[in-house]
């Protein structure tokens, strides 16, 4: 894999709750330079990075209902519609974990189609929180998501515990016939570290040392 390869699955994140727009600029310029695939931010600092990633390849990452995933699926659905309009391309949601800890699949299920229907056109990530999960909450939340349309399965936050590469392996098992990816996020902070959860079935990583990643990477 080349550089290059890697770069464009690579989510530049920044999403500490104390973060200035000097944060902000600077993970923009590291997008721009090494061409990866999105910045991945809160929704407030949009706009800005808009500006700031014009012509370039980069996209921009909201990150909703974070980093709790407790919201109602209309909150949701109104933060994802107004980073969109934004300027968002990816939108990154945290599930409602606690339905699903509590079997109310319905609600997951609405949760999903409802957001999907709103990100039409835009890349949708699903936050599972795994370090939260069994393995069968795990297997059961990638389900309902995979059919609910997201294009992606996403570990974690990265406030927590980070993923082990044997989730990762289950959850890409899970939802691979479905034509849905995996984004692991959490604890990758090496070349290393990066080819692991490749391995596992990873396509695209969350991490704020993207850079790092890049200019380590051997060809």
């Amino acid at each position: 894999m080349t550089k290059h390869e890697i770069a464009r699955m690579i989510d530049q994140t920044q999403l500490k709750p104390n973060i200035s727009l000097d944060s902000i600029e600077s993970i923009c310029l590291e997008a721009k330079l090494f061409d990866f695939a999105t910045v991945a931010i809160h929704p407030c600092h949009i706009p800005f990075a808009k500006e700031l990633l014009e012509g370039s390849n980069s996209g921009i990452t909201a990150a909703i209902a974070f980093p709790y995933g407790a919201w109602s699926a209309e909150m949701k659905e109104f933060e994802v519609r107004d980073a969109i309009k934004n300027g968002a391309t990816d939108l990154d949601f945290v599930i409602n974990v606690g339905a699903l800890k509590d079997k109310k699949y319905d609600v997951l299920k609405r949760e999903g189609e409802m957001l999907r229907k709103a990100t039409e056109g835009k890349i949708l990530k699903s936050i599972l929180e795994v370090c939260l999960l069994t393995e069968e909450e795990i297997v059961k939340a990638c389900e309902i998501y995979s059919r609910a349309g997201v294009d992606f399965v996403k570990t974690s936050t990265g406030f927590l515990e980070p993923p082990t590469l044997e989730v990762v392996k289950i959850m890409y098992e899970t939802v691979k016939k479905a034509g849905t990816r995996v984004k692991a996020a959490g604890g990758i902070r090496t070349p290393e570290d990066a080819k692991k959860m490749i391995e596992a079935g990873a396509t695209r990583l969350g991490t704020s040392s993207g850079m790092q990643i890049y200019m380590g990477w051997e060809e």
